[in-house]
Formats: structure tokens, C-alpha cells, sequence
């Protein structure tokens, strides 16, 4: 019997997108599949059209985030994977939809090269035109993760199929409020893994102008937090890899100046040190830099590091 593929998605007010990804995965070639949609407690009719669809097809199984489990996507992941029986996980978003052949070209080649991940692309573009000869690269690596943490193979939630057996006790952090996937493949891809990648566009990503708590104050200030943390946590992790090292200072020298230019203050002083160190200053140096930064709301390319 083909292996099982559970689809997991987590899903917040969406019910005028939530049926053109369900219907994209109604048209998958590839039949063995489970779709499991877990809700965040959404006030508009999401509830109302996932239950149509579990109606219409029982390979959809809806359920919704325990009240005892904390609000948010990576909550609702992790809850469906606890809930999905697949030999294999694809997470995927509840505003994105994917080619028909997308798990079907996934499964064959995660079976004909025995990896443990693969991984295909998006597009911002709605037509998905399919390649007859895509590239495919195949490798086996233990210390994949470093190449990922520097950007050089980005991937994204939806582009990413897992052997089930590889994800163990990995989770995604439910703290975290940016950069979650990011983190969370980070953990996983430092064990020794054969990997897939397919240079072929199956999924529409879509960027939904209503995001949650995109633009407001609290999203935000919790966005930029959940940066400056996996910042520190590479920086100690990491703390032998120079290209790591460089890599986390710039990401918390940008977050810095976001900080600066929303006047977010409060959350720089509670970090001075680490963004201190970022830019490579003294105490004295840097408090005379963040004053100059707060009244001008500029000088930002004076204060990096030469």
C-alpha cells in the first residue's frame, strides 16, 4: 500500500480561502492522504465550511486548538501532528493552494531516492507550470543545517515533506511569533538526513493582506522579541562558526534599526547588550549612538561595524 501523507494545516478566519485549498487538495493524483485542518478559534464561517468538507470527504479531519494549548499557528501544527497518523507530514497554509501532482511528485521521489526530506518551490504566480525534466539534487548530510541558517537553500513551510520518523520529539517553539519554521527546521536538519530537492514550482504561496496581527503594535513588538531571541540562541549555539555568528549580528543590527524607526525603545534598552555587541561598540559608544538614532531616525549605516 502507497504511504500515507497527512496534510496538516493550521487555519484563523479564513473561510473566504480556506475552500480553494481544500479543493486543491481534493484534486490531488496522489490518493492516500489526510488532511488535518486545526482551527484557531476563528469568529467567522471557517468552522461552518470545514465541516462541509469533512462531510464531503472523510480523509478531512477538522479539529480545533485546545483551549490549554497557546493561541497561534505553531500550536495548531503541533497539535495536528499529533493528531495525523501520516507516513509522511506536509504542512501546508490555509490561504496557499498546491499543484494537483504536488504530493504525488513528492512521494515518488521521497520513494525512488529513499530521502528522508524533499522539497520542492513556490510561486507568487496562480498558473503552476510543470517542468518534464526538473533539476533534482540528492545528498545526505549532517550539517545541512549550516548552509540553511545562512540563507543559501531557503525553504518555506509549504515547500517542505518529512518522513514522520525523522520529525521525533521536534516541535515547533509556540512561543515564537517570527521566524518559526525557520527555527524550527534549523532543530531538525542537524541530524544526518538524505535530502530531495526538486527545482519545480507545486505551490501558490499567497501573501494575505490580512494576516494576523500583521501591522499592529503588539504583532509587531512580538515579532521582533521572537528575532532577537533565536539571534541569541544561535549566537550561543553557535558560537564557534564565524559565518553563523556574522549572520545572527546582522539580522539583530536590522531588528534594531526596525526598533528604532517604530520607537520601540523599551524593547532596545531591555537588549542594549546584545545589540551592543551587534554593532561592536562600547557601552559609552553605543548609548551616544542609540540617542543620535532616536532623535534623527537615522545614522544607521554610521553605527555598523567597520
Amino acid at each position: 500500500m502507497p504511504p500515507l501523507v497527512s496534510i496538516i494545516i493550521p487555519t484563523f478566519n479564513r473561510a473566504h480561502l480556506i475552500g480553494e485549498t481544500l479543493d486543491s487538495i481534493l484534486a490531488q493524483i496522489y490518493q492516500n492522504w489526510e488532511c488535518v485542518v486545526v482551527d484557531d478559534g476563528s469568529t467567522d464561517a471557517t468552522f461552518r465550511i470545514l465541516e462541509q468538507y469533512s462531510l464531503k470527504d472523510n480523509r478531512f479531519k477538522f479539529i480545533s486548538r485546545p483551549v490549554n494549548k497557546p493561541k497561534g499557528a505553531n500550536a495548531c501544527r503541533n497539535y495536528g501532528y499529533e493528531k495525523s497518523k501520516g507516513d509522511y507530514i506536509q504542512w501546508f497554509d490555509s490561504d496557499d493552494t498546491m499543484h494537483p501532482e504536488k504530493i504525488k511528485i513528492k512521494i515518488d521521489y521521497a520513494l525512488a531516492e529513499k530521502a528522508d526530506i524533499v522539497v520542492d518551490s513556490h510561486t507568487m504566480e496562480a498558473q503552476i507550470i510543470l517542468h518534464e525534466n526538473p533539476k533534482v539534487e540528492v545528498f545526505e548530510s549532517a550539517e545541512f543545517y549550516v548552509d540553511y541558517i545562512l540563507g543559501k537553500k531557503p525553504v518555506i513551510t509549504n515547500d517542505v515533506m518529512v518522513r514522520r520518523s525523522v520529525i521525533g520529539s521536534h516541535r515547533f517553539d509556540e512561543n515564537l511569533h517570527k521566524a518559526q519554521e525557520y527555527e524550527f527546521f534549523t532543530r531538525l536538519f542537524e541530524q544526518k538526513l538524505k535530502y530531495c530537492f526538486v527545482d519545480q514550482k507545486l505551490s501558490f504561496y499567497r501573501q494575505s493582506v490580512d494576516s494576523i496581527s500583521k501591522g499592529s503594535y503588539a504583532g509587531k513588538k512580538s515579532k521582533a522579541e521572537s528575532l532577537i531571541y533565536l539571534s541569541k540562541l544561535h549566537i550561543k549555539k553557535f558560537s564557534d562558526h564565524e559565518g553563523i555568528i556574522a549572520k545572527s549580528e546582522r539580522q539583530g543590527r536590522k531588528t534594531y534599526k526596525d526598533l528604532m524607526l517604530n520607537n520601540y525603545l523599551d524593547v532596545i534598552l531591555k537588549n542594549f547588550n546584545f545589540f551592543r555587541r551587534c554593532h561592536h561598540k562600547s557601552i559609552i559608544v553605543f548609548s551616544a549612538f542609540i540617542c543620535y538614532n532616536l532623535i534623527t531616525k537615522s545614522g544607521f549605516d554610521v553605527i555598523k561595524p567597520k
